[in-house]
């Protein structure tokens, strides 16, 4: 398995960035800019990790905005933003036909560009449900980093697998800021 380095997320998400950041705007209001933005953010993030998963056949990367595993489990997203999981397959009962079920969890992501901590910490609790090997939650850069951090790391300790944090630029502030991402790795 390919597995990615601290460093391969960090790039991963940077890539991500660049490219939603690279979209023409679409949207009438300030809101619309944003949410539009937030998706292409997904969907990029979710195109690059099935870039660097394709050589595995086992492996499906689901996402909202991507229809790829609709026609197999009939539904496009898992429980939270995108998904990485191991596949397996089993036959049907009536005609033997394959069916496809999660073998296994590698990668768990939420993001969330509320800047309130609160809402980051709603949305950070889901990663605890999960069994993946890795949790990834992305929110964005606030002005008081660390006491954000702070907010996150009781639910980040109780987590199974590896947990990262990475803030990215606000939505509504891309086309004044640059394309870099913070990401930190939350230490059991």
């Amino acid at each position: 398995m390919m597995e990615l380095t601290e460093q391969d997320v960090k790039k991963l998400l940077q890539t991500s960035l660049t490219s939603a950041q690279a979209e023409p705007d679409k949207g009438k209001s300030k809101q619309e800019i944003n949410q539009n933005r937030s998706r292409s953010w997904v969907q990029f993030l979710a195109e690059k990790l099935r870039l660097h998963y394709q050589s595995e056949e086992d492996i499906r990367v689901f996402s909202k905005y991507d229809k790829t595993n609709r026609k197999d489990f009939g539904l496009n997203e898992l429980l939270y933003d995108v998904v990485v999981c191991r596949v397996g397959e089993v036959p049907s009962v009536k005609q033997g036909k394959n069916l496809l079920y999660i073998r296994d969890t590698l990668w768990q992501i939420e993001s969330e560009f509320a800047r309130d901590s609160r809402q980051a910490l709603i949305d950070f609790n889901k990663l605890v449900l999960g069994s993946a090997h890795n949790k990834l939650f992305i929110g964005p850069q606030v002005s008081k980093i660390e006491q954000f951090i702070n907010v996150l790391k009781p639910a980040a300790r109780v987590c199974t697998g590896n947990v990262y944090v990475a803030l990215i630029p606000h939505p509504a502030k891309w086309k004044d800021t640059g394309d870099y991402v913070k990401l930190w790795v939350l230490k059991q």
